[in-house]
């Protein structure tokens, strides 16, 4: 996998379980959401109908946790993932197929019609499903050049997916793509959790919450997790970590009211009160 702080790209086979939990944190319980069970489904389309999905929404509810866990259990050994930077260019998107095709030597990026022919011919050999996260940084010859992909393996080996997956205005740049936005086969779109998902997801996702009464958990989604998993899922590391270094603590709203100030406070309503630390 190409993970070198300066690459333009990452690409290789999905990150591992436990991968996905926010700072690593430990104890934490991969969730069987109504959103999760979705996407689930919706790879499952892709992968039967050799489609394309796309999958967007706000950023920390889930998308990229749930298309990963789907993808492990669908399609472990044919994914491949590929993540980009800012406004790829083409030579960059080349690049990522060619390694994460694991085609030899690097990609002949000065001679594209060698390098389309041979991905093009490797992606018809036997099923992919390619796994775009971040969709947003993609620019419109990027997205057109995989709709280009899609299209000339539908005609022929029928034997590529490909699951697109984004936040802030992925659906816009898709839309205006009608070629593109055309041949989407089905659409999912996270919405954060609900006060009733709140408590029926919250006290199973980590121990931290097992016991945590209804009022306790509606009040602490209210300032500050407003639904966000990924907000969630800090608020969960901070109390433990907090909880873990002094034994003398306990959990209490005082101890959540402090993690609140560990946050930052344009995120949450304000008036919480601190506790000496």
């Amino acid at each position: 996998m190409n993970t070198t702080p300066t690459a333009p790209f990452s690409v290789g086979r999905l990150p591992g379980e436990a991968d996905d939990h926010f700072l690593g944190l430990e104890h934490a319980v991969r969730m069987a959401t109504d959103a999760a069970l979705l996407t689930e489904a919706l790879v499952g389309k892709a992968i039967t109908r050799t489609a394309i999905i796309c999958i967007h929404g706000q950023v920390g509810l889930g998308k990229t946790f749930a298309v990963n866990a789907a993808c492990r259990k669908l399609a472990p050994d044919t994914t491949v993932w590929l993540q980009f930077a800012q406004a790829p260019h083409l030579a960059q998107i080349r690049a990522a197929l060619w390694d994460g095709l694991n085609l030899p030597g690097p990609a002949p990026v000065n001679t594209t019609h060698i390098c389309d022919e041979q991905i093009r011919k490797t992606l018809a050999s036997a099923f992919h499903l390619l796994l775009f996260d971040e969709v947003q940084h993609l620019g419109p010859a990027a997205l057109e050049y995989l709709r280009d992909l899609w299209d000339k393996n539908s005609k022929t080996a029928k034997s590529l997916a490909i699951v697109l997956v984004g936040s802030g205005n992925t659906r816009q740049k898709i839309l205006h793509r009608s070629a593109l936005h055309s041949r989407v086969h089905r659409w999912q779109q996270f919405s954060p959790l609900t006060p009733a998902e709140i408590l029926t997801v919250i006290p199973g996702y980590h121990r931290l919450w097992n016991d945590a009464e209804d009022d306790v958990l509606l009040w602490i989604d209210d300032c500050a997790g407003h639904g966000c998993f990924r907000t969630w899922a800090n608020l969960t590391v901070i109390l433990q970590d907090t909880l873990d270094n002094d034994p003398k603590l306990a959990f209490s709203k005082d101890l959540v009211r402090w993690a609140f100030s560990q946050l930052d406070p344009t995120t949450r309503f304000p008036g919480h009160v601190g506790i000496d630390r």
